[in-house]
């Protein structure tokens, strides 16, 4: 019999002598116990046996096909779960067992270490193992280390010495800006600050010093190695004169009792303020209010305007005469400014604490001091302390 084959299909004919008892079992079937001329028995991979009478030949024939349909290709859902990382894998967990030397093998006192094959001790025999080579190189590298830290430290000790003890860094040279007042200058020069070591100049120290002179109104320091200090100073501007018994100072704008005229510069023309008080005595760092020191010079400013007052005096009381009697010269605050006129007449002003403004109550003088000439009146004293009711008296 001849099989087409189909293309691309191939077969392949095996001969094998078989034993008689294999031939035997191949063509046995059933139960009849007879032998059949040709039998053919299906067996794996489309293999077929024939066996003809007489022969104790088998031909063995392999029948290679292929698939009736196509193979599917994979998706790109299957293609993606193909390339997906595989699950990260258990840490692998080791036994914990006694640190041992690396020379010797020998258990080490303290440590652990995971479980390895034990070190070869081929060769040791009772010889002393020589140190490796990494210990004596870590050896030398702390010593190393040591020495460098040791020269680095004996380099810092000899610098901080010479900075602290060499009169190279003591301060030599001390410029003062900003003023010519002979007392001032006189004052920074013997402060203490030349000589000091420059690194231990506590130059805050020295500015709050300074900033507590009535005369200074700000100062800064500035500290230039390697032994030069200059000092910036801004001093208080007297605006007005203020007589206290037999002195007189200058005041600042700020209130500041600056010191005695004879020390100051710029003083010409101010007006003065004679202080009349008899238990309270004027110094340098006194404070006056800021209020107080514009009161006045607002005086000054307007009154010379007012018809019949100049020339005038202004003074600061805190009592004054009432028929006869003395009381408190401004029950709303301290004192009284008081304008004393050539004529001999008096004005109580208060001060500028009273409900009554200056404008208010310099608008009163004026009036009764033109009631006064047309009326020929001998004026004593005028009390515009009281705003809307101002009083005077006459001369007897």
């Amino acid at each position: 019999m001849t099989r087409h084959q189909p293309e691309g299909q191939s077969t392949r004919r095996y001969r094998y002598r078989a034993t008689a008892s294999v031939s035997r079992s191949l063509v046995r079937r059933g139960d009849t116990g007879q032998q059949s001329t040709r039998q053919v028995v299906p067996v794996k991979s489309g293999r077929s046996i024939r066996q003809d009478q007489g022969e104790q030949q088998v031909v063995l024939r392999r029948k290679v096909t292929m698939p009736h349909e196509a193979i599917r290709p994979l998706t790109w859902a299957e293609r993606k779960q193909l390339h997906q990382p595989q699950e990260a894998q258990p840490i692998r967990q080791y036994q914990l067992v006694s640190r041992t030397l690396s020379q010797t093998g020998r258990p080490a006192p303290v440590g652990q270490m995971r479980a390895s094959r034990p070190l070869s001790t081929r060769g040791t025999g009772s010889s002393p193992v020589p140190a490796r080579r990494r210990q004596r190189r870590h050896g030398k590298g702390f010593i190393a280390k040591l020495l460098g830290f040791l020269a680095v430290l004996a380099i810092v000790v000899a610098g901080v010495s010479f900075a602290l003890t060499s009169s190279t860094f003591h301060i030599q040279q001390l410029t003062i800006n900003g003023t010519q007042n002979p007392g001032l200058l006189s004052t920074i020069q013997h402060i203490g600050i030349q000589g000091q070591n420059i690194f231990m100049f506590n130059s805050t120290a020295i500015t709050e010093r300074l900033e507590l002179l009535p005369v200074v109104a700000s100062v800064s320091l500035i500290v230039q190695l390697p032994n030069s200090v200059i000092v910036n100073v801004r001093e208080r501007v007297p605006v007005l004169l203020w007589q206290s018994g037999k002195s007189t100072f200058g005041i600042s704008q700020d209130g500041i009792v600056i010191a005695q005229v004879g020390q100051l510069s710029g003083v010409n023309g101010l007006a003065t303020v004679i202080d009349k008080r008899t238990n309270v005595r004027i110094q340098p760092g006194a404070r006056l209010t800021s209020a107080e020191v514009v009161f006045a010079e607002q005086v000054f400013q307007r009154v010379p305007g007012i018809q019949g007052v100049s020339p005038f005096t202004l003074q600061y009381v805190n009592h004054i005469e009432v028929n006869g009697r003395t009381v408190p010269a401004n029950q709303a605050g301290q004192g009284s400014y008081v304008i004393s006129s050539a004529s001999g007449w008096l004005a109580y002003l208060g001060d500028e604490r009273n409900s009554n403004t200056l404008a208010t109550r310099l608008q009163e003088l004026q009036q009764i001091l033109s009631i006064a000439r047309e009326k020929h009146l001998n004026l004593a004293t005028i009390d515009l302390r009281f705003g809307s009711r101002p009083t005077y008296t006459l001369k007897s």
